[in-house]
Order: structure tokens, then C-alpha cells, then sequence
């Protein structure tokens, strides 16, 4: 590893740690390095991680995490005092302190943009970037009344985006699409991530 990365990442982690008093919630988007079962909510029976071994070394049941323990947001959010984010997609919880939207998956690029092109074969769901982020717009009344009580609380949350555009890069392989259409759908999928942070604000 290169000195100016290692540095970076520390720096990175220090900043993280110094500034985890001031947060009072936790918001996860991305994909299945991230989705604490948001992908099972509906339909449990048809996925592998709402069965064993998925779930048994921390949660000692499965949960939707493609893991048998806890993922990085979960640790993220330890570390900051806050309770593990809960599925958004989960009725019955309290999202005060947090939700993740992310979902196993996930992309950044919508389901309509690999329909167009035949390459639906590795996307089996339709959360992608834009739709995790309006799943957060849908909650937001519910966690603030008026604008600037949101814009307080949004202030003192933390978001997490990422990780994403795995599942949009596997799409093209896994369809038998050449690296050079890869490389030339790239900037799109960068591009898509950066519009969904610019969409989303977080701010307001």
C-alpha cells in the first residue's frame, strides 16, 4: 500500500472517530456489501440469505445479510453509539437513529437502462441509486416536520453511500458483453453515482 493511502485512510478513520459524538443517526445506501435485509423483506423464501449459515456467528438467525455476521455500516454504526440501521424496507421499526436502503443487488443505474440493452440477466432487483434514495425522501416526513428541522436533522446524521456500481459493471460480464462496452458504459455508471449524491442533497 502506498504512504499517501495509508495516510489517507487514517486520516479518514480518525476524522471518523473524532466526529461520531455529533451524530445522531446513520443512513446506509448501496448494494449487497451494505443491505441488512431489505432484499428478503418481501418475498424471505426465495433468497439464500434469509436461510443458514447466513446470519449465525453475531445475529444467530439470518437477517438478509450476505454475511454470517455484521457488515461494515453495522460496525460503522457501533462506533458511533448508534443502534445497527434497520431495513428500510421493514415495517415496524424506528428509524430515528437510522435505516439502511441499501439492497443485495443494488445498482446505480435503473432497471430500465439494462432493459433497454438485454442485459437483464444478473438484475433481479429494481433498487437502485435513485430508487434507495426515494425510499429515504418517502421516510424523511417521518423523521422531520418542517424544513429546517430536517435540514437540523440531516446536519447532525451520517450517510454512507456505496458500495455501488458492482452489480452494473457484472451486468455487462455476466451477458457475455466485451470489456470494451464496459469501459464505455464507465462513465455513465461514475456519472450515475455522482447525480444520485446531487439528487439526493441530504441537506434539506
Amino acid at each position: 500500500m502506498k504512504p499517501s493511502l495509508l495516510l489517507f485512510l487514517l486520516f479518514s478513520c480518525f476524522h471518523l472517530c473524532y466526529c461520531a459524538r455529533s451524530y445522531g443517526a446513520i443512513f446506509s445506501f448501496g448494494d449487497s456489501l451494505s443491505d441488512a435485509g431489505n432484499l428478503i423483506v418481501k418475498n424471505p423464501s426465495l433468497y439464500l440469505t434469509a436461510k443458514w449459515p447466513y446470519g449465525m456467528t453475531f445475529f444467530h438467525k439470518p437477517t438478509g445479510r450476505c454475511s454470517d455476521g455484521r457488515l461494515f455500516i453495522d460496525f460503522l454504526a457501533e462506533a458511533f453509539g448508534l443502534p445497527l440501521p434497520p431495513p428500510s424496507l421493514k415495517p415496524g421499526q424506528n428509524f430515528r437513529k437510522g435505516a439502511n436502503f441499501a439492497t443485495t443487488g443494488g445498482t446505480v443505474l435503473d432497471y430500465s437502462f439494462f432493459q433497454r440493452r438485454g442485459i437483464t440477466k444478473s438484475i433481479f432487483t429494481n433498487g437502485s441509486l435513485d430508487t434507495q434514495i426515494s425510499w429515504f425522501e418517502h421516510m424523511k416526513p417521518s423523521l422531520c416536520g418542517t424544513p429546517q428541522a430536517c435540514k437540523n436533522y440531516v446536519g447532525k446524521s451520517l450517510f454512507v453511500v456505496g458500495e455501488l456500481g458492482g452489480n452494473d459493471y457484472s451486468a455487462f460480464l455476466f451477458s457475455g458483453r466485451s470489456m470494451t462496452e464496459v469501459r464505455a458504459n464507465a462513465p455513465k455508471i461514475v456519472n450515475g453515482i455522482v447525480k444520485g449524491l446531487e439528487v439526493g442533497d441530504f441537506q434539506t
